[in-house]
């Protein structure tokens, strides 16, 4: 009877602290909350060289943009400016300032490791915040990181939920807003198989299958291609640089049936993303950068997506992927109170190339960015042919109290879409200052 209260104690507590991890450090945990749970983690594990610990942080922001934004979560992350909208006085209805104020960000987080499991240090990260699913779900629990990875002297095998290969924690901007350095780089967390495999003292090699869930308008494509996406990774690192390259392929069936006869559908889509990415370590500066350019990328919440040709015959709806070029730096000081920092990014939508024209066809434009309105394509669309942002930053640390601010200006250049999903016509700038103070208490 024991036991079982112990087992439920323990259950309440792996429930009641659902977690999160963007920080790539792990806080430190209380030694007498580590004295009460630790036993009853050993005992449920059966192993008494274990390791359990809690962490997370409650974070508040208070934001304010001089114009309307194409946004997820109230604003709480911001992608572009909102296209210019004109009514029937020539005033531009987006031209209009907004605030808001969340603490939907804070999160909590458990982990778990179990020692010679297989020979293996066996580790269990489970991590969660309110951010919700949908916008519909604000301030509702969310899963983030389900991941289990089992240590070898020189290799990891990786299962579950955890950042994709592409969004790589070392070189993650150290923006003050929570986009961090999205849409200019890879933003996703995926289901998947990974194995990281160390060839020599500064070198690894990651490979990956993977497949889609919370970072697309729809997951039936990637479900109904019957194939997972394949990663393969090269890093190098040492105490003061950290460089590598990637490449990332994807197969997607985007519908079994199409067209205005609904015929059944085998039409497939391949696509293709490199990466080069980079961290210099100096006395006084870190700097990070990356360059993508990537086929698709609306599943990266990124510039881009792909677009469908449907023929005026009712014939089968075919598509041809969107290619997207990406820039980003950021140089952070190394300072321990007061830290200085700024962020530069550059998106291109580069459109499809040899779109189909022919046979009186219509265009339609799928994807993340699709959906919340950045990219189009065909007859009565608008799209966006490039972005960019600059953002410097202030932050100051006092233990495990940290205030930022950060005043971000962003650009968006909107047009008409063409069959291609670029913009020639009726080509308007929107641009967006937006100014972010975030409080974090991390434990």
């Amino acid at each position: 009877m024991k036991t079982l209260q112990r087992i439920n104690i323990s259950i309440l507590i792996l429930t009641a602290t659902a977690m999160c991890a963007q920080n790539t450090q792990e806080p430190k945990v209380d030694s007498l909350e580590k004295r009460k749970i630790k036993p009853i983690v050993q005992e449920i594990l059966g192993e008494r060289e274990s390791e359990f610990k809690i962490y997370g942080f409650i974070r508040h922001d208070a934001m304010f943009d001089t114009r309307q934004m194409v946004d997820v979560r109230e604003a709480s992350v911001i992608m572009w400016p909102a296209d210019v909208k004109y009514d029937q006085n020539r005033k531009d209805i987006n031209a209009a300032s907004q605030f808001h104020m969340l603490s939907i960000l804070s999160r909590t987080g458990i982990r778990a490791s179990v020692s010679n499991v297989l020979g293996a240090k066996l580790t269990g990260v489970l991590e969660g915040d309110y951010f919700g699913n949908a916008e519909t779900g604000i301030n509702e629990f969310r899963l983030r990181h389900a991941w289990l990875t089992m240590d070898w002297k020189n290799t990891q095998l990786g299962f579950g939920q955890f950042w994709h290969p592409l969004t790589i924690p070392d070189v993650f901007p150290g923006t003050v807003n929570f986009s961090g350095g999205a849409p200019y780089m890879p933003y996703n967390r995926n289901p998947q198989i990974r194995l990281t495999q160390k060839l020599s003292e500064k070198v690894k090699l990651v490979l990956a299958v993977l497949s889609q869930r919370d970072f697309t308008a729809n997951t039936a494509p990637y479900i109904n291609s019957s194939i997972p996406a394949g990663h393969v990774q090269l890093q190098y690192k040492s105490d003061k640089l950290f460089f590598g390259v990637a490449g990332h392929f994807e197969h997607i069936r985007p519908k079994t049936s199409s067209g205005t006869l609904n015929l059944a559908s085998n039409e497939r889509l391949n696509s293709l993303t490199a990466m080069a990415f980079a961290k210099v370590i100096t006395d006084p500066v870190t700097i990070k950068a990356e360059a993508t350019l990537a086929q698709n990328a609306g599943s990266f919440i990124m510039l881009g997506g792909y677009v469908g040709y449907t023929p005026n015959d009712g014939g089968l709806e075919t598509y041809k992927t969107m290619n997207t070029q990406a820039y980003w730096i950021d140089i952070a000081g190394n300072g321990k109170k007061w830290v200085p920092g700024i962020f530069a990014g550059f998106s291109r939508n580069g459109g499809v190339r040899n779109p189909v024209t022919g046979n009186g066809q219509t265009a339609l434009a799928y994807g993340f960015p699709a959906a919340v309105t950045g990219i189009g394509a065909g007859k009565g669309s608008r799209t966006i042919n490039h972005i960019y942002r600059i953002a410097p930053r202030i932050e100051y640390n006092l233990k495990r109290l940290k205030f930022g601010f950060e005043p971000e200006y962003s650009v968006a250049e909107w047009g008409d879409g063409d069959f291609d999903g670029r913009a020639t016509n009726n080509v308007e700038k929107a641009e967006n200052l937006r100014f972010i103070f975030a409080t974090t208490f991390t434990f």
